[in-house]
């Protein structure tokens, strides 16, 4: 008997905690392009970095019906990143360290970008764990090619999806989400209009 009580409280603890399910929430790249009335690309080329950690950095967020979603928010997001930089400037690469000034300039880097990424999620549902509502934020640090910061520029995308769209996809709202807030900072960094540094 003290042991179906045992067990009896490890399954009522295990409903209460909830569960963490994963997501993927990398947008399509075909989403990631330029507006017809898009100003000039830049004519610099940037690096950007993004440490080991981070690409491997899981992160919990909430879902519905008490349960979590997890997600690995710098590796689903950044081959979209990279899209958007390429977008934006003459040339994008990225680079194993923040600090090899010398092989930036072999490359002729003009600039080193380096993105912060948080993400956090909701559900409206009682019942249904995938998140309906998800905020992707997304900073990047721009720093001159002696590690000086020249500019920091944010954006914040938003999305949503309903029971009967992500049943097909429980990250759909991620995914737009981080195409929202790769858009966004597509338009943030052509705006700024970063001249190349010899």
């Amino acid at each position: 008997m003290r042991n179906l009580k045992f067990a009896f409280l490890l399954v009522a603890a295990a409903i209460l905690t909830g569960c963490a399910h994963p997501v993927m929430i990398s947008p399509k790249l075909d989403q990631i392009a330029l507006p017809a009335d898009a100003k000039p690309k830049s004519l610099a080329k940037v690096a950007y970095f993004i440490p080991a950690d981070l690409l491997a950095k899981e992160v919990v967020t909430p879902g519905g019906g008490g349960d979590k979603v997890t997600s690995y928010p710098y590796r689903d997001l950044e081959t979209s990143f990279y899209k958007m930089l390429s977008n934006v400037f003459d040339g994008a690469v990225k680079v194993k360290s923040a600090d090899d000034r010398e092989a930036m300039a072999a490359k002729g880097i003009s600039y080193l970008i380096t993105p912060t990424i948080t993400v956090n999620s909701d559900s409206s549902s009682a019942f249904t764990w995938p998140p309906t509502d998800y905020t992707v934020n997304l900073q990047c640090a721009i720093t001159d090619k002696n590690g000086k910061l020249v500019d920091t520029k944010t954006a914040t995308g938003n999305g949503q999806a309903s029971f009967s769209e992500f049943k097909a996809d429980v990250g759909l709202s991620g995914k737009r989400a981080a195409e929202a807030a790769m858009l966004k900072m597509q338009k943030e960094l052509l705006d700024a209009q970063l001249p190349a540094l010899n």
